[in-house]
């Protein structure tokens, strides 16, 4: 007897499955690369200016001094930047921290922490030549909005420090770290 065939012989080619499944998928990606951003932020220093005090700290005449040393005299360095901060992303993004490595002229690496501008009210009290430089201080918690653009100030101190060694250094990487997001950084001139 005859063998009876009533269904068809299935198709084997996947080529066309296979060619639409591929297609979609990179449809999908080129709108994932044009969507999503590149770049979280954008961090340029406008500008910096420095300043260097010279403190002697002396003992009140007529007291007794039981602990410490009779006299003591600092040289610090102050380095205020103005940075330009431009948000990137489609979201806010927020400041946590600001830090500073600098690396001086035999390669020792030196990390200052931005000073609280809670801070500068008692700063510009003592050194009054800072005060014109404080304006617009960038504070850790701040908000940045989507395609916001900010100029701030951030003072940065650097104990026992001397200008020289600023003026003579090998670089100095200003990094702002973000909540949830890539830190930023830029070099300082």
């Amino acid at each position: 007897m005859a063998s009876l065939e009533l269904v068809p012989e299935t198709d084997r080619n996947y080529v066309p499955a296979l060619t639409a499944a591929i297609l979609v998928l990179i449809t999908i990606a080129v709108i994932v690369f044009l969507v999503y951003p590149r770049e979280i932020a954008e961090l340029k220093v406008e500008s910096i200016q420095t300043y260097e005090p010279h403190t002697d700290l002396k003992p009140v005449p007529d007291t007794e001094q039981l602990l410490g040393p009779q006299a003591v005299a600092e040289d610090d360095l102050y380095v205020v930047a103005k940075v330009r901060f431009t948000d990137k992303l489609r979201l806010p993004v927020f400041v946590t921290s600001t830090t500073v490595t600098l690396t001086g002229p035999d390669g020792n690496a030196v990390q200052a922490t931005a000073v609280a501008p809670v801070l500068y009210p008692r700063l510009e009290e003592i050194f009054p030549t800072l005060t014109p430089m404080l304006n617009n201080p960038l504070h850790d918690g701040d908000e940045f909005d989507p395609d916001a653009t900010r100029e701030a100030t951030v003072l940065l101190l650097f104990p026992n420090t001397t200008e020289e060694i600023w003026r003579s250094k090998k670089s100095a990487v200003l990094t702002i770290a973000l909540r949830n997001q890539t830190a930023q950084s830029a070099s300082l001139p």
